[in-house]
């Protein structure tokens, strides 16, 4: 594959570059769906987006290091007794949080971006529809982004793709399924759906809950498909098919919940409902 691409001699990883074109994507599709809808403030949908990319930069690291923090705790109870240097240290911290997790960006995201909305008093739900189909846009470019660096691979497959200079060794020399595509051409599909129904004004101010549900069971499914062993386990399912049940459950409590609040009558339902009792 193509983990890196060099320009006048200076290496650049090719899932950055994927990610640069996918915020890019996300800014240009958010512009063009808001145009009419003058309830949105379309500078901000930019100052959004930065935040929530700083978000998911601290909490994909952050989720990849509670994966791995074994590695950290190991070390700890050998008492760093093979770190001999202070480059040493670093090179422990950088291998135990160098990686990402998607769950942990995708928390971090509507987190920061959620953080910022919050500091200048803008409607969640608004903004919230509009970041649902754009996570959804930014993730099927990231996963290009994996597939060209060999990361996050798939099993071992017949008819699969061989990988020869992949980030991470253990996938190259023999065929893997590229689930990294199919992840990718779900999320672009789900981009589009939601998309759609953002564009139909249907839904309203309930497509995060879609994309959370919809991502959940792809992810749930799509990780029976994975082959690498760095994501980490909790019992028989991997740590994202834990946390994909997790979210889908979550997500169908609270759509419960506000479903109950708004079918319950208030004190003036209740009130009004007791006068025309009496006045019959």
């Amino acid at each position: 594959m193509f983990p890196y691409i060099n320009y006048f001699g200076v290496g650049t990883s090719t899932y950055a570059v994927m990610g640069s074109i996918g915020f890019f994507a996300i800014w240009l599709a958010a512009s063009l769906a808001t145009r009419r809808r003058s309830e949105i403030d379309r500078t901000q949908i930019l100052h959004i987006c930065l935040a929530a990319m700083a978000g998911l930069f601290v909490g994909a690291h952050l989720l990849y290091g509670v994966v791995n923090f074994r590695i950290l705790m190991n070390a700890a109870r050998d008492h760093f007794s093979l770190l001999h240097s202070f480059t040493d240290y670093i090179s422990l911290l950088v291998y135990v949080f160098g990686g990402m997790v998607f769950y942990g960006g995708l928390f971090g995201a509507i987190i920061g971006s959620a953080w910022y909305m919050k500091a200048l008093k803008l409607p969640y739900k608004l903004y919230f529809d509009v970041m649902a189909f754009c996570i959804s846009l930014f993730h099927g470019f990231a996963r290009i982004g994996c597939f060209l660096g060999g990361c996050c691979y798939g099993i071992e497959c017949r008819y699969g793709i061989v990988f020869h200079n992949a980030l991470e060794p253990s996938a190259n020399g023999v065929p893997r399924f590229p689930v990294q595509l199919l992840e990718s051409g779900l999320e672009f599909a789900l981009f589009a759906v939601i998309l759609l129904l953002y564009l139909k004004e249907k839904l309203r101010g309930k497509l995060i809950y879609v994309y959370l549900l919809s991502y959940a069971v792809i992810r749930f499914f799509d990780e029976f498909l994975r082959g690498d062993k760095v994501r980490g386990f909790v019992g028989p399912l991997s740590t994202s098919q834990f946390i994909s049940l997790i979210v889908f459950v979550a997500v169908i409590m609270i759509l419960a919940v506000k479903a109950l609040k708004k079918g319950k009558p208030t004190g003036e339902d209740m009130s009004s409902s007791g006068m025309e009792k009496e006045s019959i």
